[in-house]
C-alpha cells in the first residue's frame, strides 16, 4: 500500500480519493452527483456515508459503469444509490437537482468543459456547490491547472469559492469549489 492510501475491503483507497470526500463534507441527507464515477471507488465512499440521502455516478464508460454497478449493488439495491452510463453533455437528469456535484481527476474541466459547465448549472439545488479535484503528475503543475480551471468556471457564470490543495509533498492535490454566479 502506497503512502496516505486506506484500504475498502480488498482494495487501497488512493489518497486523492480518501482526501476529495473528506473535502465534500458528505451530509447524511445530501444528494450527490459524480462525474466520472470509473470503477466506483469513490461512489462507495460516498455511499456509505449516507444515510436518507442517494449519489448517482455517471461515467461515459461501459465497461467503467458495469464495474461500478457490480462494485456498488449493496448501495443500489438499498436506494442509496445509482450508476448511469452517459457522457455529462448528454445526462438528463429532469426535475432532480445535487447539493454537491463532484469530478476526481476528470481532466475536460481544465481543458474545455463551457457545455459541460452549462449542463450542470441547472443541477446544482440552491447553495449547491461543484467539487473538481485532481492529481497532476508534478505539484508544479498545480497552478497552471487552478488558473485554467478558475479561468473556464469564471466564463461559465461559476464564481469560486475556496481553493484547495492537500497533503505535502506528495500526492500533489488540488481541489476547488465553485458555484453558480447570481
Amino acid at each position: 500500500m502506497l503512502p496516505g492510501e486506506r484500504r475498502e475491503g480488498d482494495m487501497a483507497i488512493p489518497e486523492r480519493i480518501s482526501w476529495s470526500i473528506g473535502l465534500l463534507q458528505v451530509g447524511p441527507g445530501d444528494h450527490i452527483l459524480e462525474i466520472g464515477c470509473g470503477r466506483g471507488v469513490a461512489l462507495a465512499e460516498v455511499s456509505g456515508l449516507l444515510v436518507a440521502g442517494h449519489i448517482v455516478g455517471l461515467d461515459r464508460s461501459d465497461s467503467a459503469a458495469k464495474a461500478a454497478i457490480e462494485r456498488n449493488a449493496k448501495a443500489i439495491a438499498a436506494g442509496k444509490a445509482e450508476i448511469v452510463q452517459s457522457t455529462l453533455a448528454d445526462y438528463a437528469a429532469p426535475n432532480r437537482t445535487f447539493d454537491k456535484i463532484f469530478a476526481i481527476n476528470v481532466n475536460l474541466f481544465w481543458l474545455e468543459a463551457m457545455r459541460e459547465l452549462a449542463v450542470l448549472k441547472p443541477l446544482l439545488a440552491a447553495g449547491g456547490r461543484l467539487f473538481l479535484f485532481f492529481e497532476p503528475p508534478s505539484a508544479g503543475q498545480i497552478d497552471t491547472i487552478r488558473r485554467a480551471i478558475e479561468v473556464r468556471l469564471k466564463a461559465a457564470g461559476y464564481v469560486v469559492d475556496e481553493v484547495a490543495t492537500g497533503p505535502t509533498p506528495t500526492p500533489p492535490l488540488l481541489g476547488i469549489i465553485a458555484r453558480p454566479g447570481t
